[in-house]
């Protein structure tokens, strides 16, 4: 029984001293690990408290701390200046060559009058450096381990804080009647596993200068993730959001609001991925008791790479949609999508592009042009190469579903056989005859008859070879190949490419 109680002692008493050691060195690696995925952060400053069963850190950093000091005004008004200097030299250089000497004016010296104003900054007078990077300070109250409250074991559990003025704080007190509306807790396993949870009570908040109020329940997100990221996974809820203007009867409420996902990394930054942003409802009525409702809203996307090519899908769309104007005209639109993916986008060319551009933010920045080039360098040298692969954009269905029927696009556009070539002096001038194009617009003719206009837009469409009735619906084939554009099956002009006349149905009159 000593024994027992010895060995309970030393686990429970001793055990988090030692674990708090490792716990900072798991966050700090983690800390680290947030900088090389966000390289637009910096730590500025970070410094950490020991205690036997709870530690304390306090983390600075820096967003866009060197592009902000390279965007500050004076700095850009230098560039500004530099550029207008040398473009004044080129002028007057060619107006030397064209004119007489006794001709010539002092052209520099013209631009400088006419670009200067009262203020005299564009003389050279630089404006008050005031342009400060953003930045922020967040204090982690660290938990010690293994036990972890409410019910979980891991090394640490991390409450993170922000470190704010009294002036924020009074106001968020004001406001939500907490200065911390919004909570964030992490715990952080035994085995490099973790996860991180933001949560936040319902409440009732009152607007001081608007006759107003909002009403929100309890809501809470959480991301789990596996040691190195390599597994990662998202579940969040929200049941109720509702705003409401005692004055004017406004009210806007927001139902039941998701997301759920997860994902698998395959190499670098790529991920097999499935994730799915959901809104049950959306409801607006305005001052005039008219109602605009959305239902069933949804963001899914989904990303896999399979033979050194990747995939990425999106959907976007609703359900039923009901607004006035929609109502007046005796329409209704039961499903609206938006749906589409992009294919064969190589690997390998894609992972070298997004590590690239997290290099971007790393690299040296003195003035707005660094900053530009910075921006521009990792597509230069990697976008181009990604469209020598054949990437594919592919219209999976962008359209609404109607009671009286459906009306749609669907097809793909893609590239086919782009070289170096086709980027003669770094530009895209050549780019337009690989560009192939497959696409087919269906539409209910019952659909096109409930719009204003409608049946008379779709008989000149008949007529004009555009548009071609197949049972109850109108039908466009649409292909776009060799700089040629056809339309069912007839070519039609391209302004600037050159193609000859449109295709009519009408035989030539005799003269």
């Amino acid at each position: 029984m000593v024994i027992l109680v010895f060995v309970l002692v030393l686990l429970l008493g001793v055990a988090p001293w030692g674990i708090g050691k490792v716990a900072e060195a798991r966050v700090n690696a983690g800390l680290d690990r947030l900088i090389q995925e966000a390289p637009y952060l910096s730590i500025v400053e970070r410094k950490w408290t020991s205690g036997w069963f709870r530690s304390e850190q306090e983390v600075t950093f820096e967003v866009f701390g060197p592009w902000m000091r390279a965007m500050k005004p004076a700095t850009v008004l230098a560039d500004i200046k530099k550029a207008e200097e040398a473009a004044a030299a080129s002028r007057a250089t060619r107006q030397l060559e064209a004119s007489p000497p006794e001709e010539t004016v002092d052209v520099a010296a013209a631009d400088d009058a006419g670009t200067s104003d009262e203020s005299g900054a564009a003389t050279g007078e630089a404006p008050a450096d005031d342009a400060k990077p953003l930045r922020f300070t967040v204090r982690n109250e660290i938990l010690h381990g293994p036990l972890l409250w409410p019910a979980s074991l891991g090394f640490a559990r991390v409450n993170t804080k922000l470190v704010m003025n009294d002036e924020i704080r009074k106001g968020l007190m004001e406001t939500f009647g907490t200065d911390e509306p919004v909570k964030l807790s992490s715990r952080v396993g035994f085995f490099g596993d973790g996860s991180t949870r933001f949560h936040g009570d319902g409440r009732t908040v009152k607007f001081k200068d608007e006759p107003g109020e909002l009403k929100y329940d309890d809501f809470e997100f959480e991301i789990g993730y596996s040691k190195n990221l390599d597994d990662v996974d998202a579940e969040g809820s929200w049941p109720k959001i509702e705003f409401s203007n005692s004055v004017t009867g406004e009210r806007l409420l927001v139902n039941e609001m998701s997301i759920v996902g997860e994902g698998e990394r395959v190499v670098g930054d790529l991920y097999n991925s499935d994730y799915k942003f959901a809104i049950a409802g959306i409801r607006f009525i305005d001052a005039a008791d008219q109602e605009i409702s959305v239902d069933d809203i949804h963001y899914a996307v989904v990303s896999s790479v399979d033979k050194g090519f990747m995939d990425v899908g999106a959907k976007l769309g609703s359900g039923k949609i009901r607004t006035p104007a929609l109502t007046e005209l005796k329409f209704e639109v039961d499903e609206a999508h938006y749906d589409f993916s992009l294919r064969r986008l190589h690997a390998e060319t894609l992972e070298k592009l997004i590590t690239s551009i997290k290099l971007a933010y790393t690299r040296p920045v003195a003035t707005a042009a660094d900053v530009e080039a910075a921006l521009i360098t990792p597509f230069r040298e990697h976008g181009i190469a990604l469209l020598k692969h054949d990437p594919e954009f592919v219209i999976e269905r962008i359209g609404i579903v109607t009671p009286e029927g459906e009306g749609y696009i669907k097809g793909v556009i893609h590239l086919k056989g782009v070289t170096d070539a086709d980027f003669p002096d770094g530009s895209f001038g050549r780019l337009i005859s690989k560009v192939e194009a497959d696409l087919t617009l269906e539409i209910a003719q019952k659909l096109v008859e409930k719009l204003p206009g409608g049946a008379t837009g779709a008989g000149l469409a008949v007529e004009q070879g555009v548009a071609r009735r197949e049972g109850e619906k109108l039908v466009s084939h649409i292909e776009f190949r060799n700089e040629e554009l056809n339309i069912n099956g007839k070519p039609h002009p391209i302004p600037g490419l050159g193609q000859g006349p449109p295709y009519s149905e009408e035989a030539p009159e005799e003269e």
